[in-house]
């Protein structure tokens, strides 16, 4: 494989499938930063990635620990931690310690972040989704279909596992 590429217009797009997280990541970032954008431009402060916690929370109906929210969502307790500290700050949501183990810190949406939802939810979040809909639908057929299905495989046989198949099979 040859990676010595000449002045290209856009490197992480000509390495293909070498780069192919970076490139996700970077789509990601720039969808969010337009949703953002949207969310100050309305006077929130919340991040477009803090809002699948609201979600969870909204959808739970009931307190969760960090450990729950992180495993619903697919995201490091660490970073589940993070953006509850900044939702905490903005007041949208609360600690508790409702459950069996009063000992274990639990997470509620608070009623500003009931209203802050039930306000997005309104009509901001069906245009996000038709616009983002619109986007996906414009790139091919079921996007989301095959995206589903990375994860399953990756889910089956991690991208590390892979790898080191390739090397074995490489230095055989």
């Amino acid at each position: 494989m040859n990676l010595s590429i000449e002045s290209p217009r856009d490197l992480i797009a000509t390495l293909g499938y070498l780069c192919l997280g970076s490139r996700l990541k970077r789509l990601g970032e720039r969808m969010q930063t337009s949703v953002a954008q949207h969310l100050g431009a309305r006077g929130h402060e919340v991040q477009p990635a803090q809002l699948p916690l609201l979600w969870a929370l909204q959808e739970h109906g009931g307190a969760m620990t960090i450990g729950a929210l992180g495993e619903r969502l697919g995201i490091s307790q660490p970073g589940v931690s993070r953006a509850i500290a900044s939702l905490e700050g903005q007041g949208l949501v609360r600690p508790t310690r409702a459950g069996k183990d009063r000992r274990q810190r639990q997470i509620a949406i608070s009623p500003a972040g009931e209203a802050l939802m039930a306000d997005l939810s309104a009509r901001f979040f069906p245009a996000v989704q038709r616009a983002v809909e619109q986007l996906c639908l414009a790139a091919g057929p079921d996007l989301l279909a095959r995206i589903d299905r990375i994860e399953d495989d990756l889910a089956d046989a991690p991208l590390e596992a892979r790898i080191a198949a390739q090397l074995a099979k490489a230095d055989a």
